[in-house]
């Protein structure tokens, strides 16, 4: 009987936890979306008033302690190298990170793309389309956060205590 129920409670604690993993899962894309509207925030300071070729606003990203979770920043270069090219090394190093949400992710493969290949005026105009689109996004994931992490904490602990109770 006593293994019964130790049973039940292990039951019930992997449903808890399972559900608290699927909510930390939005959460954290979440922060992703809203560390990737702050990079573009960024660049477009940065374009704008001190007019950043693509190395000087990767080491400015880079030190940004607001964009921890972006860790693909540190494997950008930090200057120019014979044979190298900037945007493949963006698009790589994105693909790579891995825990980046498909929406995000294309925008970051857009931004990486874009990024000085045209004037100051051409970059600024595509990175406000991104930042519209990044925001958008951002309330989407918020709200999926605030609807179903509950529901994902809640249900997986319940489903726990019914395979824990079905146990005994």
């Amino acid at each position: 009987m006593l293994l019964r129920i130790i049973a039940a409670f292990m039951f019930a604690a992997a449903g808890a936890v399972s559900g608290f993993s699927k909510a930390d899962k939005l959460r954290n894309d979440l922060e992703l979306c809203r560390e990737t509207g702050e990079l573009l925030r960024i660049s477009a300071i940065n374009i704008r008033f001190q007019a950043l070729d693509v190395y000087e606003l990767s080491g400015r990203l880079k030190a940004s302690s607001e964009l921890c979770g972006l860790t693909f920043l540190k494997k950008l270069p930090d200057f120019f190298s014979e044979g190298e090219n900037f945007h493949d090394q963006w698009k790589s190093s994105v693909l790579l990170q891995g825990n980046i949400p498909d929406d995000e992710q294309r925008i970051l493969l857009g931004f990486g793309d874009m990024i000085g290949t045209s004037d100051i005026q051409g970059q600024l105009s595509s990175i406000s389309s991104y930042e519209a689109e990044i925001e958008a996004l951002e309330r989407k994931r918020r709200e999926d956060f605030l609807r179903k992490g509950r529901l994902y904490r809640s249900a997986g602990t319940l489903f726990g205590v019914m395979a824990g109770i079905l146990i005994i």
